[in-house]
């Protein structure tokens, strides 16, 4: 298995990997904590933090997957590669779930604002996806919060051509993960409708 993280994703790809009795490579882009790829190569993976941005780690994994035969489990979607992303955006919606069912445990019935870290867009179109459909009648307001630096998403809502958009560059954040100039197709999708 290989994928391209800056922390969490890549770790569970691994754990996963080793469990199953698989090896696993992560690629993980520049300004990755030194700690988080420990983490990744404790759990089992040949892992390494690259020169390059996120895409480029994306690219990369593309790259050798097709080269080698394995198989890639990424968070990002591009066509032609849907099934997996879509999986991964099932998982994270438990998070809206199990955030929510906490809210109304509280005696909170609906929030009223929602303010969604995004990079490529998976975690947001998920969290989001799961709000819509949950609170059908009158769902909150969602916002999306991104680097100025690697605003792909919002780049895309100011074009208003229902398009996504890629942006480049160095993308230097100090959060690597939402350092992300490509947007998860699938993630796109239901942003541009919602957000």
């Amino acid at each position: 298995f290989i994928t391209a993280t800056d922390g969490n994703h890549g770790r569970g790809v691994a754990w996963t990997a080793t469990t199953l009795g698989q090896k696993s490579v992560v690629h993980m882009p520049r300004g990755s904590a030194p700690e988080r790829l420990h983490n990744i190569q404790a759990a089992g993976a040949n892992a390494d933090i690259i020169e390059g941005n996120y895409d480029d780690a994306v690219r990369l994994s593309r790259k050798e997957a097709a080269e080698n035969g394995w198989v890639i489990v990424q968070d990002t979607s591009w066509e032609g590669y849907e099934e997996i992303p879509a999986w991964i955006m099932q998982g994270y919606g438990t998070m809206g779930s199990e955030a929510l069912d906490q809210l109304e445990g509280y005696g909170v019935e609906r929030p009223d604002l929602v303010i969604l870290q995004a990079g490529v867009g998976c975690m947001a179109g998920a969290i989001c996806a799961y709000i819509v459909n949950r609170y059908k009648e009158n769902p909150p307001k969602i916002v999306i919060a991104e680097a100025a630096i690697a605003d792909c998403l919002y780049q895309g809502a100011v074009a208003n051509d229902g398009k996504y958009r890629i942006v480049d560059g160095d993308l230097q954040t100090i959060m690597a993960g939402l350092a992300c100039g490509e947007p998860n197709i699938l993630g796109w999708d239901i942003l541009r409708n919602h957000v």
